[in-house]
């Protein structure tokens, strides 16, 4: 009878185990399973009991890569992060406000939002500004500040303009008169599908009335 030999080539990986915690390229372990070095999966990957984290700190995130691979994510080399803040600044903008502005961001991977906002005269520090309507000095004019999809363009567009109104601005005598204003923008830009999931929009019929019960949105 002849006899098959199978010859097993085994790869050796530095480990050490310690009071019950096994270290991977680590002499000193300092959890039940501490890896130094790339970790790669091929099957599945199980947690039944993970237990609460509490470290924040400094922790990381993991990414998969357009190539299927899994890495760290690191915010200061990525060109964007999963949640942007910018401050657009206008300044000398014409009295009667912002009416477009392309802000060049794709609106198929990005969500545009305007979390706040305030302006002053023209390249000084005066707050002392307000919106005169142009019709009447009875008119209460409402702010128009948000910023939109142009589907013709596929980008964000912010408008921030008074309606039928203009910004007028005091002098040290505190006389208003129409006047170009800085006006600051607080944006938030959100990466779409990343931790952002958009929905379609939600319609509701308020039959002239001024409150409501909502129904719960589909998905939620």
């Amino acid at each position: 009878m002849k006899k098959i030999i199978l010859t097993l080539s085994l790869t050796l990986i530095v480990a050490t185990i310690s009071i019950g915690q096994i270290g991977i390229n680590k002499l000193n372990p300092t959890a039940t399973l501490d890896i130094a070095g790339d970790v790669k999966l091929e099957e599945s990957l199980y947690l039944e009991d993970p237990g609460e984290f509490t470290t924040i700190r400094g922790s990381k995130l993991l990414i998969n890569t357009t190539g299927d691979e899994v890495v760290e994510y690191d915010i200061l080399l990525s060109k964007y992060g999963p949640i942007n803040y910018a401050e657009f600044v206008f300044a000398n903008l014409s009295k009667d406000g912002l009416q477009d502005y392309d802000t060049k961001i794709p609106i198929d991977d990005y969500i545009v939002t305007i979390q706040g906002y305030y302006f002053l005269g023209a390249g000084t520090s005066n707050t002392n500004v307000m919106a005169h309507s142009t019709i009447t000095d009875t008119n209460i004019e409402g702010y128009q500040i948000y910023a939109y999809k142009n589907t013709t363009t596929g980008t964000w567009f912010i408008r921030g303009f008074v309606n039928n109104a203009e910004f007028m601005v005091a002098d040290p005598s505190y006389h208003y008169y129409p006047a170009p204003i800085d006006l600051y923008l607080n944006v938030i830009i959100y990466r779409d599908g990343f931790i952002t999931k958009s929905i379609s929009p939600i319609s509701i019929d308020m039959g002239n009335a001024s409150t409501g019960i909502a129904t719960l949105p589909t998905g939620f």
